[in-house]
């Protein structure tokens, strides 16, 4: 899925024996094995198969990167001609957050000619849709979250102006009513984990304890459900606590490694307490605002590469080996006992 001028557009790159999809759009005697997409194709898709290795997945990782500059370079003509440039965002016109997620959306087939990757547009009763996704109220109903009587703030996509992407996975800087705020998306494609931040912000918000989180302010949902919550944007100079350590190094004095390292250890206790995980675990999720505190951020369960092993991923001892990690970058020993001290 690309965007160009606030439009969508699903391409597709069809296997021959793709038996959803190819027959109808691929025709017999198409030279598959002799296409620019077809061993990009078929090599991918033989690195789906088989146990978890780091090789595989940074060659399937390559040549997704590869293909996608090839795709881009075929379709932009094709983009250029659907999607011409739109008036520009203005205060009086701005970007919604229901206009992001549901902008005007085009389907594109790629396909080899004279030896050259080009596209072509498709009706779009060619290709299934994928259909919207949302929290299930079997989800919501599982949280104890009831829309019609819930305390928090419920807001319609189409309040949400959209000011400044801050980073994957769908999370947005954007004001409400005026107020400055942070959206972050609950949808997934695992579906079963979908809305489970959700679900963590409501278990400590329930438990009134004092904690140095983004405060829940409100629920978003559009015309398919609960799409997203809101966050109380937090005033801060440095993305994370990782880009402080690695741009200002000169700023983040003994003492205050200290007072960061406490803050952390204290905030992920009472998480524990609580029965919480914190689960994805690094300095690029601590964030410290502008009076010097140490926020934990990021209940969404991902596992980043380097910071849990995979078969601790999920446990407390896998917690406790993440957390000795943050201390580390600190430069502060953590003995594992919960107790911090210099090193």
């Amino acid at each position: 899925m690309f965007r160009h001028n606030r439009a969508r557009f699903e391409v597709a790159a069809v296997h021959y024996d793709d038996e959803a999809l190819g027959e109808s759009l691929v025709a017999d005697d198409y030279p598959f094995d002799g296409s620019v997409e077809g061993p990009f194709l078929t090599r991918l898709e033989a690195l789906t198969w088989g146990d978890y290795d780091r090789a595989r997945l940074d060659e399937s990782d390559r040549l997704t990167r590869q293909l996608a500059d090839l795709i881009i370079d075929a379709c932009l003509p094709e983009m250029q001609r659907l999607a011409p440039p739109s008036a520009p965002l203005t205060a009086a016109a701005p970007e919604t957050l229901h206009g992001h997620l549901y902008p005007d959306t085009y389907t594109l087939q790629v396909l080899t000619k004279d030896r050259k990757l080009v596209s072509r547009p498709l009706d779009k009763d060619m290709i299934p849709p994928t259909p919207p996704l949302s929290v299930s109220g079997e989800k919501l109903s599982a949280m104890g979250l009831d829309l019609e009587t819930t305390r928090l703030r419920v807001f319609q996509a189409s309040q949400v102006v959209l000011a400044q992407y801050l980073q994957g996975g769908g999370v947005w800087r954007a004001t409400v009513d005026g107020q400055e705020v942070v959206y972050k998306s609950l949808l997934h494609p695992f579906k079963n984990i979908m809305g489970n931040e959700l679900a963590t912000y409501l278990k400590l918000e329930a438990s009134g304890l004092p904690l140095k989180i983004p405060q829940l302010k409100g629920i978003v949902k559009s015309h398919v459900g609960v799409v997203g919550m809101l966050l109380a944007y937090i005033p801060h100079e440095h993305h994370s606590l990782r880009v402080l350590l690695d741009k200002a190094p000169h700023e983040a004095t003994a003492a205050l490694r200290q007072k960061w390292a406490g803050q952390i250890r204290d905030t992920v206790g009472v998480l524990h307490g609580l029965g919480i995980l914190w689960l994805d675990i690094k300095t690029d999720n601590v964030l410290i605002d502008d009076a010097g505190d140490a926020v934990v951020l990021d209940f969404g369960g991902g596992n980043t590469v380097g910071w849990i092993d995979r078969d601790k991923y999920g446990t407390m001892e896998g917690e406790r080996h993440g957390l000795g990690k943050v201390m580390a970058a600190l430069g502060v020993e953590d003995d594992g006992s919960g107790e911090v001290g210099s090193s």
